[in-house]
């Protein structure tokens, strides 16, 4: 069969490369030619027309046709002049009596509206484009258009010419470029069989033969990369099991699970996060991940469902699913509560061409996303809501002061005592709001100093006095501070956190009762206590109360005047010190908040076991040194 071989081939294609090029050839050069032709001519013909129309006013537009017959039989042109109806004045070629009106003409009409234009058209007997270029006459009322026109006969004999020189040409090459690829293929084919026989002998596993070619230059550099191939090909396999040990290093560091399974949902590769998302940490004794099937791994119709699923259509699917223990979905959250995980799984097809050979499943934790979406969610609504009461009174008592009532006085005080409380209540909010924000920027540090924990106590009690008298209550301070130590931090801060404290336990304790405030220091904590008998917090609260309007009892928070805010600023105030913030409670006996604070700060205590460890550093080598110079020599 003819085409088989690389010798036919090559032949082949040489001949249809060399029928392409010069077809190619003749029609490029005809376009360039043709193109080239025309505008001269279209040149030739304006720049006549030009003349032609200058000849006409120096005459006074007088048509002579003997003149135009003269210079139409010197210049080989057609002239022909039109009048403002279309009617020919004048035409070189033919009796003007036996033309037809000429004013919708293409080139007339163009000229009419633009002054002048050009047109093409294929003569009718001989075959040939005629070229038209017509000019506007102006001021003249019986001549309207200048027309000069000529046929392109070079353009038929030029290409009657280089058809000839190309079709005898053709041949003369086809012959010798059969010879030349005859030979250049000739000598292409023989060292392809000494490479095609080295290459088996390599397929044979013997990576030591040796290919033995001289030239041409590219067929002898092919047979020593071969070589150098099959020289390589063992310390390759090496390093593909070593990329193979890297990669599954990297698996199993990743903080993402990798699940890989076959079509028959039988897991090959999991990495150790993704083990620890679904399975937990399994017992021994259990059966082993890699090889089990994934729908006796997971009870979850929604996992096992959207792995079929993408294994019958190629689409990826995502799942988001609760996640406790061996429980899935509803069932988990109802088992584990608070507990619970929220996992968010990828099913991705693994392609082979066409066919789809496997998924392969990702795992990421997303419960603390979530938690921190809600938490968003919560303090938008939050912040809404407490910011509409006072803003809705305001508003609605200007709005009765606007509309008389500040005619009367006493409406007048009591109202405006109303919008101020409000006023001051918001503006609470939106400082507590600001203060809370500036301890939530990672990059805040509040500047620190040393302060005397006996004045940092008296600075509370004096703060919180008032709100005491007012409830006709008592604040007992005591302090266990023997060797009088200081504590390094921000003392407003630490001062605000104790009142916002003492100012809560006084809010929800009985008039006249008692709230403690003792302390106790020692060499590494300072531990701040605030006891009260008040109505106590339900277990169920206590684990929200630092947040953000959390309240347990909205209706008396707010008739206190409250802002929902004082917890979650001791909290943000503690942490940033690098300390910690309890409660215990219980309901009708009152509560117990304890603040507990690094004495010398965290950065102090960081500080402090740095130089420790460079001090032990710095003996042991001095000890090495004196060591070394009782070596006598």
């Amino acid at each position: 069969m003819i085409g088989n071989t690389i010798r036919q081939r090559l032949i082949i294609l040489t001949l249809l490369v060399l029928l392409l090029a010069l077809a190619g050839s003749l029609f490029i050069a005809d376009r360039s030619f043709s193109v080239t032709l025309r505008q001269s001519t279209y040149t030739q013909l304006a720049n006549n027309a030009t003349y032609l129309k200058q000849e006409l006013e120096r005459d006074g537009y007088v048509i002579d046709p003997d003149r135009f017959d003269s210079y139409a039989r010197a210049t080989a042109l057609r002239i022909t002049i039109i009048g403002k109806n279309g009617v020919v004045l004048y035409d070189s070629d033919h009796e003007e009596a036996t033309m037809d009106n000429h004013l919708y003409r293409q080139e007339v009409q163009e000229a009419l509206d633009a002054g002048s234009a050009t047109s093409e058209r294929r003569s009718a007997t001989q075959r040939l484009p005629v070229l038209y270029h017509a000019i506007r006459v102006d001021d003249v009322p019986e001549i309207a258009v200048l027309r000069l026109s000529t046929t392109l006969n070079q353009l038929q004999s030029y290409q009657q010419t280089y058809q000839r020189l190309f079709f005898g040409g053709i041949a003369v090459l086809i012959v010798l470029v059969s010879i030349a690829t005859a030979f250049s293929i000739t000598m292409l084919t023989r060292p392809l069989a000494k490479i095609k026989e080295g290459a088996s002998r390599y397929a044979e596993g013997d990576l030591m033969a040796r290919i033995t070619i001289d030239s041409p230059k590219e067929m002898a550099e092919l047979a020593a990369t071969m070589q150098e191939m099959a020289l390589r090909l063992r310390s390759t396999i090496g390093e593909v099991e070593s990329g193979r040990q890297q990669v599954q290093t990297i698996l199993e560091h990743m903080n993402e699970g990798i699940l890989l399974a076959d079509r028959s949902l039988v897991i090959k590769v999991a990495n150790q996060a993704a083990v620890t998302f679904l399975f937990g940490h399994l017992p021994e004794g259990s059966p082993a991940i890699e090889g089990s099937a994934l729908v006796r791994l997971i009870s979850s119709t929604e996992i096992t469902g959207a792995c079929e699923k993408t294994l019958a259509d190629g689409k990826p699917r995502e799942v988001t699913i609760a996640h406790h223990g061996h429980l899935f979905g509803e069932t988990a959250q109802v088992v584990g509560r608070e507990h619970a995980r929220t996992l968010k799984l990828l099913a991705v097809p693994v392609r082979s061409g066409s066919d789809i050979d496997g998924i392969v499943l990702t795992v990421n934790d997303i419960t603390e996303l979530r938690r921190l979406e809600q938490m968003r969610k919560d303090f938008v609504a939050n912040v809404s809501h407490e910011l509409k009461t006072p803003i809705t009174a305001i508003a609605g008592f200007a709005q009765t002061l606007h509309d008389g009532a500040k005619e009367q006085p006493q409406e007048l005080e009591r109202f405006l005592s109303i919008i101020l409380r409000q006023a001051t209540n918001m503006q609470r909010i939106v400082e507590d709001l600001l203060l809370l924000s500036s301890l939530e920027q990672q990059q805040t540090a509040p500047a620190k100093t040393w302060n005397q924990v006996e004045q940092l106590l008296d600075e509370t009690v004096e703060s919180c006095r008032f709100r005491a008298e007012q409830k006709r209550s008592t604040i007992a301070a005591a302090i266990e501070n023997p060797n009088q130590l200081e504590l390094l931090a921000n003392g407003p801060l630490i001062v605000q956190a104790l009142s916002n404290l003492v100012v809560n336990a006084i809010t929800y304790s009985d008039e006249g009762s008692t709230v403690h405030l003792k302390t106790t220091v020692d060499e590494r904590t300072v531990h701040f206590h605030v006891i009260d008998t008040g109505q106590g917090i339900p277990k169920e609260s206590q684990q929200r109360i630092f947040e953000r309007f959390y309240r347990v009892d909205a209706a008396r928070s707010r008739s206190q005047g409250g802002t929902g805010l004082g917890l979650s600023i001791v909290k943000h105030i503690v942490q940033v010190h690098g300390g910690t913030v309890k409660v215990a409670s219980e309901l009708g006996k009152g509560s117990t908040f304890t603040i507990s604070l690094p004495r010398s700060g965290s950065e102090m205590n960081s500080l402090q076991g740095k130089s420790e460890a460079l001090f032990s550093t710095g003996r042991k080598e001095g000890r090495s040194l004196r060591a070394a110079s009782r070596v006598k020599p």
